[in-house]
């Protein structure tokens, strides 16, 4: 089986025989779902969404894949911080540092950090807000910039 590097994957973009727009769209629809709060479901709602709306798999999987694991934990910090200003749900350091001082002393297992976390209804809203507010900013984003690129592409390569 032929390996798929990422430079194929954009080339495979450019030469998509759909209009820029679509594909852009497409490309933009991929990048929302890649940074949206729902962690492991990214490749498959993107393959569900494109098969739903009738758009470019290559397209979609290429913007759901944007994100990528070096861009996670600063990504959802970031946006869980996010989300924290905008529900103004306000969470006490000093005991969220002791809890982790206390889990990886003890052991996330044995300690009760989980039921603790579980408990932090206002975190997980943030995180899902934050990420949710973020992934539509960076699919506004993300939509002229293709559409921007597969255009001047295109351009180059009809001259």
């Amino acid at each position: 089986m032929k390996k798929v590097g990422f430079r194929a994957l954009l080339q495979k973009l450019l030469q998509i025989e759909d209009t820029p727009e679509r594909t852009a769209l497409a490309f933009s629809i991929g990048v929302f779902l890649g940074f949206s709060p729902f962690l492991g479901f990214h490749t498959l709602s993107g393959l569900a969404i494109a098969f739903l709306f009738r758009l470019n798999r290559v397209a979609v999987l290429l913007g759901v894949w944007s994100n990528t694991p070096w861009w996670l934990i600063p990504y959802y910090t970031l946006a869980t911080y996010v989300g924290m200003e905008l529900v103004r749900f306000q969470i006490d350091l000093h005991a969220l540092q002791a809890m982790f001082e206390g889990a990886m002393r003890e052991g996330f297992i044995r300690t009760g950090f989980w039921s603790w976390m579980a408990s932090q209804w206002g975190l997980l809203l943030s995180f899902l807000v934050g990420s949710s507010v973020l992934a539509a900013g960076l699919a506004l984003v993300a939509y002229p910039l293709s559409l921007k690129w597969i255009q001047f592409y295109r351009s180059r390569r009809r001259s």
